[in-house]
Parts: structure tokens; C-alpha cells; sequence
């Protein structure tokens, strides 16, 4: 007997938890409403307020259902139609009559097509009768197996494309030695062991405290020993949710995400260094996650010693490891630029000290392939054939993964006691190699996975920049046309479909087909001139190269506002939001499909029968039965605009606009419904399907939880490649999906259970985790404990209108640069370098040699790489000028902007690793913001080195930006569910999507210059802004000292269009209720009291 498909599956499991959970009683008997059960698809346990109070096997039951859930089926429409049909709503009667007794549930009601309930005939409980038949995909077999390791003989290597070198390809000999004469089997991978449930771990103050006691004795000297006290102050100020006394013990519970909230500098770091110790010693294992491989390089070092100070001191039984682990894509890039900064002593070559045994021996690899291949062309780092041998049709992995250094760490990992990763790689990273995980050999496993199985509590430090990371993986990427052969993802799908059942070709052909259609033709139309993706209608557009008209990304709805404006001119007036009935009528020039299903408009679009020929014109170009009708569509649009856009070049223009929607419309529907085929075949076990599954199968985010709250994926579409068309161009998409603000807030939860199957105690880490507009950093999570930030005056925030000086023709005006046009920017940056140093900096610096010399340091932050050597420049023509600058340079790239430089006797270069070098060089460094504003430790012995920052540009406050607009979107969705979930989830959920609709509505309907921007968004823009902001001035204040945060930027101040921040954070503050004012105030003390103040508002008041 044939096993059911995982859909039906689904739909069974889903109708009995139902029926137990969410019962309905009709004439003396209990049914399973189909709109509950659609619930379960959607995996947002935080909607219902009986979720926490399963136990963990019975929430380990619904989580294997949710496991198995498509998509689409969360749509309670779309459920009730599976369920119908599959429930035998088609069926004739004599069918349903010989069905009925076979089928676990029956259709409710007097007609079965319209039926909203069933009724269980599972012979039992529904809960037994979910384990039965989800017991499959339990069985260890369930899960692929790695491939196994090639042997002696001669093996044919992948065909890679390398930028430089062209297709690397070849053969590699393996030879016999006398310990290896065939190939080794799967008990050589690293060996590990799921974990047991652990409800709660509950390490008290004292051991704690204790136990920083009993580390900080291997240092020597006094200075170093700094771990217990700075542990007892930050314990001494810590508040609990649970207590309103001081806190005595962290009660670690399985399950949840639980937020410590405490200002930069006051220990949080140490905390996560003591936490390590203590598993250690209390022989638990502990996965810490920290913001990027230098992170994790800084935290391992210093716990690797910890440990091994423990085991000589003779309070660790056996020695215990810590061991950093990241991806080993770009291990050896990352060495070799770590070992470009260490300057070696002549006298001692060779010897590169710490950095060298921190970084590069963690880092750097070798390859024993190499001697041993025959190849056209080099492999670089990173892409070896670890897993691309290929023989007679089969696939193997290279013998020396269990000797290799590049996969020593995964081996180290399993049996370390401390393991520590970065924000991306637990998010995204995959351990490659396989593992013998609970007796039997397993492929596929993620990072994620391997820290929730085989560790007792998870650590994340900086969460909410964790959760913004979420938000970019969200993304994935898809190549869906190219000039390259063979190279885009439908092109692979059709040869792979070959390989398939006849049943699942047919599943995916169609919308294989038309993505391929809809993507070709737009390419070449692009690359002949025909259409173009981005071109706007100004002065240089005739002059511009197709690449400039057609960069960026371009999402189907992003020019609706300017085409709204072409085809019904006056109907919005400048700088207005666009009503929704617009967004109807141009929805009903498309295909009947979206139309009817438009969701930022009513069902009345407006439009007289004049438009139904342009319609059509349009549905030719998405269903052309063989023929190029682009000419011709682009004629007759021409003659039957005529009168409603008369100039000729305006009325090309939204012709263009309106051709690349509808294709771009068809392909956001293609490739939807070809993600939703796809996914039913994450269960096949057919090689070729797991190819397919690894172009399009959600990474990161999407693959756990593949529905935000708006219900479905936002899509972008990029080209490039057009300098060299002929070879290189290419059709990209970028679809963003999954729920990253359920990610984290569910982390220790439901994530774990769908990753593990086990719930773990999940701990993040950050001082900005609560801010309730920042809609890429707000946790939605408990804040479980939090220390406010009380140190009197240690930040001051204040504006500078700094002017253009004599000689210049703007003399007296403010100095703008966020706003001013990018050919005016270069010059404006140079003149405020100038001006600031003259009027602010030169004086700030000396004043402070004066009060305090080991802090008389400033910083300039700017945008990018390219603002910071302007700015540089001026500083370095200004009067007087005297000091030591040091000005960034990206790390992969240092000479990149040498050429807008001053000479380096005037601005030293520095990468951003060697920033903590600062002090002993320089005066006034200068660095882009997003580099600065979470990376910053510039310290002399434990205190800041640094007393006052300038802001020079106004951080970038875009909202067309796809991943801060489905943060955005995903946010607001999340701020309609209740505290503690509801007893009608699914209304709960109803009501959530529908204000994301109405989210991504006024996103796309607002104007995208900052100053006409929508108020809210405007505020959620700076609300980022001011996190960044307080995430800076924090660890310009490490070792409990001051800062000064200098604004800048007259774009700060320009109260034109009440778009300055003093303004914005007016509004901010006013639509705070009570108890978001008192919980901000308790957060974040000093540093929020220093905006406030900024805006002139009393922060006693609040």
C-alpha cells in the first residue's frame, strides 16, 4: 500500500488536532473546523492563548504537524478547498458511499462542496490517531544520508565559472597508500548525540560571581582581574520580571526567548564569558552566538583559556574546549587579509603572536587535493571538491574531510563544551560534512540545528541586530534567465523534471514554463534597448548606458506611484499619498487574476471601457502563442494613449512602465506557485529534486517558517551584466518571505522543536532590544531581565549648524548633505571637513588633553567609505591644521578610494581590525556608521578612548528599500497580536495580515523622499536611526565614562516640511502610551532622557 502524500497528511493531522483543540459540537457530535485547522499551517503558536499551556510533548505534536504544513493551506480559503476535495466533495455518490468508511473524517453539513467542518472517524483519539500517521517522518531514515567518500582512482572534479579564469574543470587521481587502499566509510564523520529536554537551568548569582571569581585568577596583574566586580555591579542594578527584589538567581527556561536588556559596557559580555564556565563546570554544553567571526574569534580565545585554566586549577575534572566555529566558504579569504594586517618584528620573523594563533591558526587551511589534480584553471578558496567527485554518475566526498583542516572545527565541535558562532552562520550556515548524529549517519544539518540539538542553552548577544540580519536572510536569490548556458535556475528545472515521476513533471510544468517565458523575453528585451527596468524620464537618460537605466532592484509595484501620475494625471497631487481605488485601476489594465484579487483596492476600479483595449493590448504580451507581439503592443498603446498623455516622450515612458509591471506582476505570481510545487517535494528523497529545492527552497527563515504575517513573499527583480551583453547578462530575482520577528521570539520554542524537536532556554543579549517603532530591532519577546541606565550627564546629544565659509559661493548657508544631489556631495563633504575642524574639532580636541588625555580622541562618522575620504580631505585643508587623522578603508578592498585621499602623512588608512590600534596613532578617526556604530571597542586599559562622535551625514532613511519594507510590513502584522495569545487564533491572525496589507498599502502609496514621507514612516525610519544611535554613544561610554553625540548634518535641523529629528522625536514620544513610556524609561534611563532632551522634552516628565 502506497504512503500518502505529505499534503494529506497534513490536512488529516491538522483536522484532528482541531477537532481535540479547537472543537465544535453540532448535533450531539464533535467536529473539526476547517478554519482551525488552517492555523495550524500558518506556525504563529504566539497567536493562541493555549500554546504555553501544553506541555512540551504535546507542543512537540504540534510542531510535527506544522512540520509537514505547505504554505498555502495556512489561507483558511485554500484548506477548505484541500480538505473538501480530499475529503471526497467530487466525488459522486456511489464513490462517496465506498469512500466514506475508508476516510478518517467526513464531511459536515448537507452539501459536501460547501462544508466547513468534519467529522473525525479515526476509531480513537485524535491526538493517538496524529502520532500514527506522522510516525513516518520521525524515522531516523526520513533524513538523507552524506555521500560517501571517494576511494583510490581517478575522479572527475566540478565545472565552476571563476571571474578571471573562465570554466576550472578537470580530473583529480587519488592514490593508494598502504593505510588507504578504499575509500573510508561513514564512522570516520564526527560522532554527536541529541541532547535531553531540559525544562529549566537555573545558575544562581553566587556561583556566578563565584565562578568569575575562580577565572579571573589566571591573570597576574590586578588591572586584569576584572570579571567579579564588573559582574556584582552589573547584578547589584539588574532588574527581574519575575522579582522586584535584586536578583538572586537566572532562571533559564526551555521554550522561550527570554531579553537582557542592559546598557553597552556594564558587563553583559562578561556575563556571556562567566555563563561559559559555568556549563562547563556544571558539565552542560552551551552554543554562544555572537555578531561576526571577529566576534567569534575575540569570545573563544578568551573562554578557551577560561576552560583551560579551570582544568589546571583542578576545578575541571577533564580539560574542556571552546571552539569557534564558522562557515568555511571564505575561511581562507578571511585568513589571509588577518595575516596582511600583522606587522612582524625583524627581529623575530614569523612570529605573529596572539593575532596569529587567535585568527589565522582558527582560520587558514591548506588542501591536500592540490598536487593531486589535473585541471583547466585554478579552484579558488572556498569552492574545493569536498563534495563534487564524480564517477560513473555518482557523487563523492574527498577522503581527507576527516584530516582536514577545514573541517576541524566540526569535528572539534562536537565534542567541545563551549562552541561559538556568528550571527550569520547560525542563521544560514550548513556543517557540510554530515554527522553520526544519535547512532546514525545524517546529512543536511544546519548550524541552527546543531546548536539547539546538541547544546543545553543557546546564547545570542546582540539580538536585535541579530533579528536585522534575520531580515536580510530573508531573501533568497534566484538567476531566472542568462546569457551563460544553463546557468538559471527554470533552464535546470526542465532538465531535472526529466528525472522525476510523470505526476510531479506535470506538478511543475507549467509554472516552470511561463517563469521561463516571462524572464527570457524580458531580458532580451532589456538587453536590445527594447524596455527598460528602471529608466526614469529626465535630461540624461538619452545619454545614460542601458546598465545606469536599469540597476537596482525593482519591485512590480515600486513605480506605481509615477505611473499613477502618467495615466491619470491630476488625481494625486504632489507629494500626497495615493488613495487605493488608484491602485484598483491600475490592477484591472492587468489580467483578469489580479484584478479580482487586488488587496490594496476595493472592488470598483473606475475605469471606463476606453481602458479595456489597453488592457488587452497587455494580456497579448503574457500569453503570445508563439509570436513577439512587443512592437506591436508598444503601436497601438502609443495610439490609444494619445489623448490621455499627449507628449510623445511621457507617453513612451509609461508605456515602458506599464509593460514591465505586467511582466513583473506574471512573474510574482510564477514563481510563487512554483515555490508552492516545489516545497511538496522537500520529502521525495529524489537527487534531482534536491536540486531544484536548492535554487528555490527557502534558506535561513523561510525554510521554518516560509509565511510572514502579510501571507505571502515580496519580490524584487535586478539585471546586470549588460556592459558585456552578449555573455554576461542576466535576470535576477530576489524573493523575500518567511517571519523573522516569529524567529527570534520563538527561538527557544517553536523554531527549536521544528529544527530538534526539542525545546531549549534561548537567551539574547542587547541594549536597543525594545524599541517598539525600530520595526527591524523591536524583539518580540519578554523582557526577562534589564539594567537602566543611570549614569547622570554621561550622554549629551546637541546640533551644529556649521556654515560654508568665505571664498565660498554658498558663504553663511547651512552645510547639508543627506538631500543634496550626489554631483553636489563631494564638495559639501569636503567643505564641512573643513569647517567642522576649524570651528569644533580642533578646539574639542585640545580642551579634552586638558580635562583628560586619555580620552582626547573624536570620531566623524559619514555614510560610506567614499564620504569618510572626503571628509578627510577637508580636514586636511583646514587652517591650522594639526592633529592625527585616520580615516577607513574597506578591508576587501583598501585602495579602492585612495584616489579622493589626502596624502598619508596627512589621513592614515585603516581597516575597520585595526580600529582598536587607534589610539596610538591617531586623533580624530573617521569611519562610516554602520561599521562603527555595533563594532566599536576603542579603549585605553577599560575605558572609552573616545570622548565625542560628529555625525556628519544623516544616516540613509529610505523605505523602497525591499528588506526594511518587509520589515516593516512583518512588524506591523506582529503589534496586532495580544500579549499571551488569544482563544481564536485564527480571527487573531486574520486580523494581523490584514494590517500588514494595509502596512505595504501606505508604503507603496507614500512618496519615498524623506521630508513628503508618510509621518509614520518617517518615524519608523528614525526610530532605526536613534537605536543605531544609542547602540553608538554606548560604547563610546565603556568603563562607565561620557560621551558627546554631535549632530551635524543640517539635515538634522532643517525644519522644512517638519521632517528635522527634533520634530520626529516629538511624534515618537506622543504616540508612546503610558506603559511603553514607563518601560522605555526603565530600559534605557540617561541615554533616552539625552533625545528626549534633544527635542526639548523633560525626561523627568515621562
Amino acid at each position: 500500500m502506497s504512503e500518502l502524500p505529505v499534503r494529506h497528511v497534513f490536512v488529516y493531522a491538522a483536522l484532528a488536532l482541531a477537532g481535540h483543540y479547537f472543537p465544535r459540537h453540532e448535533n450531539g457530535g464533535l467536529l473539526a473546523p476547517f478554519r482551525e485547522a488552517a492555523f495550524f499551517a500558518a506556525r504563529k503558536p504566539q497567536a493562541w492563548d493555549g500554546w504555553h499551556r501544553l506541555d512540551h510533548e504535546a507542543r512537540r505534536r504540534v510542531a510535527d504537524v506544522m512540520a509537514l504544513a505547505p504554505a498555502e493551506l495556512a489561507d483558511a480559503k485554500a484548506f477548505a478547498v484541500a480538505a473538501r476535495s480530499l475529503l471526497g466533495a467530487l466525488d459522486d455518490d456511489v464513490e462517496q458511499h465506498r469512500a466514506a468508511v475508508l476516510r478518517p473524517f467526513i464531511l459536515a453539513g448537507d452539501i459536501p462542496s460547501r462544508a466547513d467542518a468534519a467529522r473525525p472517524h479515526v476509531g480513537g483519539d485524535l491526538l493517538a490517531y496524529v502520532d500514527r500517521i506522522t510516525a513516518r517522518f520521525r524515522r531516523p531514515s526520513a533524513r538523507q544520508q552524506p555521500a560517501d567518500f571517494a576511494g583510490p582512482g581517478v575522479w572527475h572534479t566540478q565545472k565552476v565559472y571563476v571571474t578571471g579564469e573562465g570554466w576550472v574543470h578537470g580530473k583529480l587521481t587519488i592514490p593508494t597508500y598502504p593505510d588507504f587502499v578504499a575509500a573510508p566509510d561513514h564512522s570516520t564523520l564526527p560522532t554527536v548525540s541529541t541532547v535531553p529536554y531540559t525544562p529549566e537551568i537555573s545558575p544562581t548569582v553566587k556561583e556566578l560571581l563565584d565562578a568569575a571569581a575562580l577565572v579571573e585568577r589566571r591573570y597576574d596583574s590586578d588591572t586584569e582581574r576584572y570579571l567579579h566586580d564588573t559582574l556584582a555591579r552589573l547584578f547589584s542594578k539588574l532588574h527581574c520580571e519575575e522579582s522586584s527584589s535584586v536578583v538572586e538567581v537566572m532562571r533559564l527556561i526551555a521554550g522561550r526567548t527570554q531579553i537582557l536588556n542592559a546598557p553597552t559596557g556594564t558587563g553583559k559580555t562578561v556575563l556571556v564569558r562567566v555563563l561559559a564556565s559555568w556549563f562547563a563546570l556544571q558539565g552542560l554544553r552551551i552554543a554562544l552566538v555572537v555578531p561576526d567571526v571577529k566576534a567569534t574569534l575575540s569570545t573563544a580565545w578568551d573562554i578557551s583559556a577560561d576552560l583551560e585554566f579551570l582544568h589546571q586549577d583542578g576545578h575541571l575534572e577533564q580539560r574542556a574546549t571552546c571552539v569557534p566555529l564558522m562557515s568555511p566558504n571564505r575561511r581562507q579569504e578571511r585568513a589571509l587579509k588577518s595575516a596582511a594586517l600583522i606587522r612582524e618584528d625583524p627581529h623575530y620573523p614569523g612570529e605573529w603572536g596572539k593575532r596569529g594563533q587567535r585568527d589565522i591558526d582558527n582560520l587558514a587551511y591548506g588542501c591536500a587535493q592540490e598536487r593531486f589534480l589535473d585541471t583547466a584553471g585554478t579552484y579558488p578558496s572556498g569552492r574545493e571538491n569536498c563534495f563534487t567527485l564524480q564517477r560513473e554518475g555518482a557523487f563523492a566526498s574527498c577522503p581527507w574531510i576527516p584530516r582536514c583542516d577545514k573541517f576541524a572545527p566540526i569535528y572539534a565541535a562536537c565534542g567541545a563544551a563551549v562552541v561559538v558562532t556568528n550571527h550569520h552562520n547560525f542563521i544560514d550556515g550548513n556543517l557540510k560534512i554530515g554527522l553520526n548524529l544519535d547512532g546514525r549517519p545524517t546529512r543536511g544539518v544546519t548550524v541552527r540545528e546543531f546548536a539547539l540539538r546538541t547544546c543545553h542553552a543557546v546564547v545570542i548577544d546582540e539580538i536585535d541586530q541579530f533579528q536585522s540580519n534575520l531580515i536580510d536572510k530573508c531573501a533568497t536569490h534566484i538567476v531566472l534567465h542568462s546569457r551563460r548556458p544553463w546557468t538559471s535556475a527554470p533552464q535546470q528545472f526542465d532538465t531535472d523534471a526529466k528525472h522525476m515521476p510523470i505526476r510531479v513533471e506535470s506538478s511543475l510544468v507549467n509554472s516552470v514554463s511561463h517563469v521561463r517565458l516571462m524572464a527570457e523575453f524580458l531580458l532580451l528585451s532589456i538587453c536590445h534597448g527594447a524596455l527598460h527596468l528602471t529608466a526614469s524620464d529626465d535630461e540624461h537618460t538619452t545619454q545614460q548606458r542601458s546598465g545606469h537605466q536599469n540597476a537596482g532592484w525593482r519591485l512590480a509595484h515600486a513605480r506605481d506611484r509615477e505611473l499613477i501620475g502618467l495615466l491619470f494625471p491630476g488625481a494625486v497631487a504632489e507629494g500626497e499619498s495615493i488613495p487605493p481605488e488608484l491602485f484598483g485601476k491600475l490592477d484591472a489594465l492587468l489580467p483578469e487574476r489580479y484584478g479580482a484579487s487586488s488587496l490594496l483596492a476595493g472592488q470598483d476600479n473606475g475605469l471606463d471601457r476606453g481602458w479595456d483595449d489597453v488592457r488587452r493590448a497587455l494580456d497579448v504580451l503574457t500569453a503570445p502563442r508563439g509570436h513577439d507581439f512587443l512592437d506591436l503592443v508598444k503601436l497601438e498603446l502609443h495610439g490609444l494613449l494619445a489623448d490621455t498623455i499627449p507628449d510623445a516622450r511621457s507617453r513612451s515612458r509609461a508605456i515602458n512602465l506599464l509593460v514591465v509591471r505586467g511582466y513583473l506582476k506574471e512573474l510574482d505570481t510564477s514563481l510563487t506557485t512554483l515555490r508552492d510545487h516545489v516545497q511538496q517535494l522537500r520529502h521525495s528523497g529524489l537527487s534531482s529534486a534536491n536540486r531544484i529545492l536548492e535554487a528555490v527552497h527557502p534558506r535561513a527563515v523561510n525554510s521554518i517558517l516560509p509565511l510572514g504575517m502579510l501571507g505571502r513573499a515580496i519580490t524584487g527583480y535586478r539585471v546586470t551584466g549588460l556592459d558585456n551583453k552578449e555573455k554576461d547578462a542576466e535576470l535576477s530575482a530576489q524573493n523575500i518571505s518567511g517571519d523573522p520577528h516569529t524567529y527570534v521570539s520563538e527561538l527557544g520554542g517553536l523554531v527549536s522543536l521544528l529544527t530538534a524537536r526539542v525545546e531549549r532556554p534561548v537567551v539574547g543579549l542587547s541594549a536597543t532590544a525594545y524599541f517598539p517603532q525600530a520595526v527591524r530591532e523591536h524583539v518580540h519577546a519578554p523582557v526577562a531581565w534589564w539594567m537602566t541606565d543611570a549614569q547622570a550627564r554621561s550622554i549629551v546629544a546637541e546640533s551644529h549648524k556649521i556654515t560654508y565659509g568665505s571664498g565660498h559661493p554658498l558663504m553663511g548657508e547651512s552645510i547639508r548633505i543627506s538631500g543634496t544631489h550626489p554631483a553636489g556631495k563631494p564638495s559639501a563633504l569636503i567643505e564641512l571637513g573643513t569647517r567642522l575642524y576649524e570651528t569644533k574639532i580642533s578646539q574639542k580636541i585640545e580642551k579634552l588633553r586638558r580635562k583628560d588625555p586619555d580620552r582626547a580622541r573624536v570620531i566623524l562618522a559619514a555614510n560610506s567609505y567614499e564620504q569618510c575620504a572626503y571628509l578627510a580631505l577637508g580636514l586636511s585643508r583646514a587652517k591650522g591644521f594639526n592633529h592625527r587623522v585616520c580615516v577607513a578603508v574597506p578591508s576587501d578592498d583598501p585602495t579602492r578610494y585612495a584616489r579622493y585621499l589626502p596624502s598619508e602623512t596627512l589621513a592614515r588608512p585603516v581597516t575597520p581590525e585595526q580600529f582598536e590600534d587607534f589610539p596610538a596613532y591617531g586623533d580624530i578617526l573617521i569611519a562610516p556608521l554602520s561599521v562603527i556604530a555595533r563594532g566599536l571597542n576603542i579603549v585605553v586599559a577599560t575605558r572609552s578612548a573616545v570622548q565625542s562622535i560628529y555625525l556628519c551625514t544623516r544616516p540613509p532613511l529610505t523605505i523602497d528599500e525591499p528588506a526594511w519594507m518587509y520589515g516593516s510590513v512583518n512588524a506591523a502584522g506582529m503589534s496586532v497580536l495580544p500579549d499571551g495569545g488569544s482563544g481564536d487564533p485564527a480571527e487573531v491572525l486574520r486580523a494581523a495580515g490584514e494590517q500588514a496589507w494595509q502596512q505595504l498599502g501606505l508604503i507603496l502609496r507614500s512618496p519615498t523622499q524623506f521630508s513628503a514621507m508618510t509621518p509614520t514612516l518617517q518615524e519608523q525610519v528614525i526610530a532605526g536611526m536613534l537605536v543605531n544611535l544609542i547602540q553608538l554613544a554606548g560604547r563610546a561610554r565603556r568603563g562607565g565614562t561620557d560621551m558627546n553625540l554631535h549632530l551635524v548634518d543640517y539635515a538634522f535641523q532643517d525644519e522644512t516640511w517638519s521632517s528635522d529629528l527634533v520634530t520626529i522625536i516629538k511624534r515618537i514620544h506622543s504616540r508612546w502610551p503610558p506603559e511603553v513610556q514607563h518601560r522605555m524609561n526603565d530600559l534605557y534611563g540617561e541615554a533616552l532622557g539625552a533625545f528626549l532632551s534633544y527635542a526639548g522634552i523633560d525626561p523627568n516628565q515621562v
